[in-house]
């Protein structure tokens, strides 16, 4: 294939079709009895990747778990009623609607539901069964053997199954706890607040961003490229995504989308909207590739945006180590800085 020389506008248009694209995903009950309802949208049976898995759980009722060790760490948001976390000494940890919690790899701990709830979970690397840590109990639990086998049959059938050195949860100190989080509003705009539960700000961590965004009304934000991966899930109301030089992509309440990282994207809300929305590696304003704009009618306004750089120079939240770009991204951002009538 030969570009001509003054042919740039067909050449941008041929990167951004050779561009990585976002992918819309609607959930898997990976898990579905009396007592809870697992919903997966991203993870190796929802969306067949193993990089991690982001689910919303539902609990009917007061139940528990087994005792399990995960060879991956745990992010969890609750949204309603309470959960509450059995550590091999017997302490507890409990974590309230509103709050967040972090779960290191290899914690050997109990979920326990005292009654009905609703979170939100990540795991870091995606979840499978070989990888829970799961032991054998006697009595009654929120996940019984039939439940069990049939999500180790859905991951059979995705083919899904971890890589066995990923499977080793040593390494954890003995000591160790789940770690309880409040969360900080990192964006207050008149059009949007988005609060993060986990990340450079709420809890000093750089691998991953958790967050919950409520959008006011129809608005729109600048177009950018961020330089993390962006996995979301619209919790109520719409969203509207503008890349690939005029392709919009929409996604409604009960389904997700994963945005690749460097995608130049613009997201549109037609109307109030909440949704959730996790990063790899954690967001930052100098990874958020966000563009200029004028006379946009932007959610976040000017004040907004520099209070969220405040709060991330403030704990050394820059981003810059967690800097790793792809080629495809490199050869992107040369090519816009180039051609920036174009982009």
């Amino acid at each position: 294939l030969v570009l001509r020389s003054n042919s740039y506008p067909s050449r941008l248009a041929l990167f951004d079709a050779m561009a990585p694209q976002p992918v819309v995903v609607k959930p898997v009950a990976v898990v579905d009895t009396p007592s809870l309802t697992i919903s997966e949208y991203f993870g190796r049976v929802a969306s067949k990747q193993d990089m991690a898995s982001f689910a919303s759980v539902v609990v009917k009722e007061a139940s528990e778990a087994n005792f399990q060790a995960p060879a991956f760490q745990e992010h969890v948001i609750c949204t309603e009623g309470c959960i509450e976390l059995l550590h091999s000494d017997g302490s507890r940890a409990r974590i309230s609607a509103g709050q967040g919690a972090f779960l290191p790899k290899g914690l050997r701990v109990k979920w326990t539901w005292p009654g009905a709830a609703k979170y939100t979970v990540v795991c870091l690397p995606a979840f499978s069964p070989e990888l829970s840590g799961t032991e054998v109990e006697e009595g009654p639990r929120a996940t019984g053997v039939d439940a069990r086998e049939k999500l180790e049959a859905l991951h059979k059938a995705a083919g899904a199954g971890a890589k066995q050195e990923d499977g080793s949860a040593s390494g954890v100190a003995k000591d160790s706890k789940a770690v309880v989080l409040t969360p900080v509003n990192v964006v207050e705009a008149p059009g949007i607040t988005i609060t993060e539960y986990c990340g450079h700000v709420a809890s000093g961590d750089g691998t991953a961003s958790l967050a919950m965004a409520v959008v006011k009304g129809a608005s729109e934000e600048a177009y950018q490229a961020p330089l993390f991966d962006e996995f979301v899930i619209c919790n109520e109301g719409s969203i509207e995504f503008l890349h690939s030089e005029g392709v919009k992509t929409r996604i409604v309440a009960g389904e997700g989308i994963f945005l690749p990282k460097g995608l130049r994207v613009k997201w549109i809300w037609p109307e109030a909207t909440k949704y959730t929305v996790l990063c790899l590696p954690a967001f930052s304003p100098d990874l958020s590739g966000r563009e200029a704009e004028e006379g946009a009618t932007n959610a976040k306004d000017s004040a907004s945006m520099q209070k969220l750089e405040e709060l991330h120079k403030s704990v050394g939240g820059d981003g810059k180590t967690q800097l790793e770009l792809s080629p495809w991204v490199h050869a992107m951002s040369f090519l816009r800085k180039a051609l920036p009538c174009l982009s």
